[in-house]
């Protein structure tokens, strides 16, 4: 089956999945997703193959600023991110929330709303950060 969004191997926790001994695979709009999570999860320069690829958390996370600096600072890496993606037209939307101010951990969610090349609109919510 072929899809602008492509195929790939199912991620589960960081794992592929097989089911009965077969590979689980995902196609369409679900690998669009999981190929941007994947791709925000991963810190920028450490794919030996595209120093590109990833979300530049050094320069978010260790930056001495304040919590709306902070924000400000992830909406413009997603953005940088997940728009280098070829099958991805326009971030449309991106929603930052610090998941617990009180803690002082630097976790943030992150709702993420993208037109995909083909016109579809895909959401994709992330959690980022380093929990103390």
């Amino acid at each position: 089956m072929t899809t602008y969004h492509g195929s790939g191997l199912r991620v589960d926790d960081g794992d592929i999945g097989f089911t009965d001994g077969r590979l689980n695979e995902v196609v369409g709009p679900p690998n669009l997703v999981q190929a941007l999570t994947i791709r925000v999860l991963t810190p920028l320069g450490t794919d030996r193959y595209d120093t590109r690829y990833g979300l530049d958390t050094a320069s978010i996370f260790t930056a001495p600023v304040g919590a709306h600096d902070m924000a400000s600072l992830l909406k413009l890496n997603l953005v940088r991110t997940i728009g280098t993606d070829s099958r991805v037209r326009d971030v449309r939307d991106i929603q930052v929330y610090q998941r617990d101010p009180a803690a002082h951990d630097r976790t943030w969610r992150a709702d993420v709303t993208v037109t995909a090349a083909d016109g579809a609109t895909l959401d994709l919510p992330v959690e980022l950060g380093a929990q103390s």
